[in-house]
């Protein structure tokens, strides 16, 4: 592992972003998205994922100079199109609608569709939670995963994501995947020639595999059996409500030169409409952690670190992409 700066780790992603053909702002945004996927520990969709951004941009799945088209569709519900672009950068421009949507009614809801995969979906909850709203996310993803028994892939990995405010210290976020495991940490399992635990994927036979390869030929499982799968069958509808490709019909997000196209949910909620909510809920944490002994890592999370330790391979690969050709 390698030590290394938030902003220089955040310069190298934004560098490596601009010379695969991202433009000024679309650079920014997912640099800054993937630097705080990596300082809360949620490394799948950190560094790692970041390659799968420069191969969008290079092969043609991401645009480079996609315009999201922000639209107010109902007092309380913003609708965005990303226009095969970033679903970070739809959900920049509309950020401020959202917000203003959000203090006038009290609750507000944003979808984004056309839009390359989410990366790290508490990155969207944390944002709203920052500002002092209770947020949930949903996002759906193309099909990596089965469910209801079936031998082939149906839906994505379909995360669900929410956020808390804690006034004075970094927001509560939850964020996990429907699937028993990211597909990222299939790939690196095969990329490292190492097994997956027993549940986490089928073969392309539709028999259960601790085989990397084999799992990656065939689908991921849901968490938790059929609930998860409930869970994940919730999160493409929400995802999918404006217009979003499902995600059996969503193109791959790592081959090819078209966009998936998926979709993204957020709901985003006003606590100073209910009285002093983030207070309580702030308290009965401390309760749940000192008087029950609840070790939820999210609860312990105050602030984000400034040094992140990153697998050195990783990092000299980024350095290498970040340099001008």
């Amino acid at each position: 592992m390698s030590i290394i700066q938030r902003e220089v780790l955040a310069k190298l992603c934004e560098q490596a972003l601009l010379h695969s053909g991202a433009g000024t702002r679309d650079a920014h945004v997912p640099a800054e998205a993937t630097v705080e996927a990596e300082q809360v520990g949620n490394r799948a969709v950190g560094v790692a994922h970041l390659f799968d951004y420069l191969d969008g941009y290079t092969q043609g799945r991401i645009v480079s100079d996609a315009q999201p088209k922000v639209r107010r569709a109902a007092p309380a519900v913003i609708d965005v199109d990303a226009g095969s672009g970033l679903a970070q950068s739809a959900f920049a421009a509309a950020f401020d609608e959202l917000l203003n949507a959000t203090r006038e009614s009290g609750i507000a809801a944003l979808w984004i569709r056309q839009s390359y995969t989410c990366g790290e979906l508490g990155y969207y909850a944390r944002r709203l939670a920052q500002q002092g709203f209770i947020a949930f996310a949903s996002a759906n993803s193309p099909a990596l995963m089965s469910i209801g028994g079936s031998p082939k892939r149906v839906l994505g990995t379909n995360p669900l994501a929410y956020g808390i405010p804690r006034p004075g210290i970094l927001p509560l976020v939850i964020d996990q995947a429907s699937s028993s495991t990211a597909f990222v940490n299939i790939r690196r399992a095969a990329d490292a020639g190492d097994p997956v635990p027993q549940g986490w994927a089928l073969d392309a036979s539709g028999q259960q595999t601790q085989d990397a390869n084999e799992a990656l030929q065939g689908t991921l499982l849901p968490f938790g059996g059929h609930r998860g799968g409930n869970v994940a069958l919730l999160m493409e509808i929400l995802a999918t409500l404006s217009g979003a490709s499902f995600s059996v019909d969503a193109a791959p997000f790592d081959q090819g030169g078209t966009s998936p196209g998926i979709g993204v949910f957020l709901l985003s909620i006003d606590p100073a409409n209910f009285g002093g909510s983030v207070e309580r809920l702030t308290k009965q944490f401390g309760t749940l952690q000192d008087q029950h002994q609840v070790r939820i890592p999210a609860m312990g999370l105050t602030e984000l670190p400034d040094q992140l330790d990153i697998d050195a391979g990783t990092l000299q690969r980024l350095r290498e992409a970040a340099q001008p050709v």
